[in-house]
């Protein structure tokens, strides 16, 4: 849910018909979920390659799925060193660049050294921040005091965004998805793994959008401002939750696209490290909302070629 942002930008002016277009964006990536589960299971598939190789027999194709997939992965790096960035401005009003170099620092070294165990904290991160999100929003909620949420944008232009929302967030969700073969039993546990999917997104995406309506200015972390508002033990439980979210998320999407291109040629690898660090500088100085509302409607487009192949399957 990419602190916020990602709704704002993508439901939030919608008005009502924002929260069905979350509701589709987890229908649809639900089912994206189920499909892939069920090629992997079919086939006993292991690994992401495996399964670009069942789906898609054209050669070509797959290696232009492949570069988006890896675009995509440096695109989110440097949009989470400058979510970073945007989080001590918009708390601390500390400068942009000297947040953004702390963290890539940090990331270079954590590439070259213990990269894997960092990302193996994910596992443990995503049920906090889930838990974090319900027992936040179950306790500030207001709908009825603000009329935003009613609006009258019934333009189905919603329904688009949904889509491209779904489309974006496939592209890594189906190579997740795709390495779980191995701990699901049978056809039964893949329509659990995707209806608890469906439910966790629509679930956290209308949680997100309705404590959104608190808000009563535009900022790059719309989140973390309504958090300061209720403030708190919220205050600081979300402000830690995010950091940490924002930091092993940089370092899972970091790696995974260094990974990616060095294919363990250590030089590579390393020569491939300080320029992506490098260019985090002047890129992340674009904007962590600009970047969002950039790079993500472009992939969503582009991920559905992903979709289409998987769906032909």
């Amino acid at each position: 849910m990419r602190l916020g942002q990602e709704i704002y930008s993508f439901f939030y002016t919608f008005g009502i018909w924002g929260i069905l277009g979350i509701i589709i964006a987890g229908i649809f990536l639900g089912i994206i979920v189920y499909k892939t589960l069920i090629i992997s299971k079919k086939y006993n598939l292991n690994s992401y390659n495996e399964l670009l190789d069942k789906i898609i027999n054209n050669k070509k194709i797959k290696n232009i799925i492949k570069i988006i997939i890896n675009i995509f992965l440096i695109s989110s790096f440097y949009i989470m060193i400058a979510g970073f960035s945007a989080y001590f401005y918009q708390e601390y009003n500390i400068n942009k660049i000297i947040s953004s170099l702390f963290l890539i620092i940090l990331c270079y070294f954590t590439f070259n050294k213990n990269a894997e165990k960092i990302i193996q904290i994910n596992t443990i991160l995503i049920p906090i921040i889930i838990i974090t999100f319900i027992i936040f929003g179950i306790n500030n909620i207001n709908i009825i005091e603000n009329k935003n949420i009613i609006g009258n944008n019934n333009n189905f232009l919603w329904i688009i965004s949904g889509i491209i929302y779904t489309s974006y967030n496939s592209i890594t969700l189906i190579g997740l998805t795709g390495i779980m073969n191995k701990h699901l039993k049978d056809k039964k546990s893949c329509i659990g793994v995707a209806i608890l999917t469906s439910i966790i997104i629509i679930g956290l995406g209308i949680i997100i959008y309705l404590l959104l309506i608190n808000m009563d200015k535009q900022v790059e972390i719309p989140m973390l401002y309504v958090a300061n508002k209720f403030g708190g033990i919220y205050k600081y439980l979300y402000s830690i939750t995010i950091l940490i979210a924002i930091f092993t998320t940089a370092i899972s999407e970091g790696y995974s696209f260094l990974a990616n291109i060095s294919k363990n040629n250590q030089k590579i690898y390393k020569a491939s490290n300080i320029i992506m660090c490098t260019l985090a500088i002047p890129i992340s100085s674009l904007g962590f909302a600009n970047l969002v509302n950039i790079v993500y409607p472009i992939f969503g487009v582009i991920g559905m070629l992903q979709i289409i192949y998987l769906c032909k399957a």
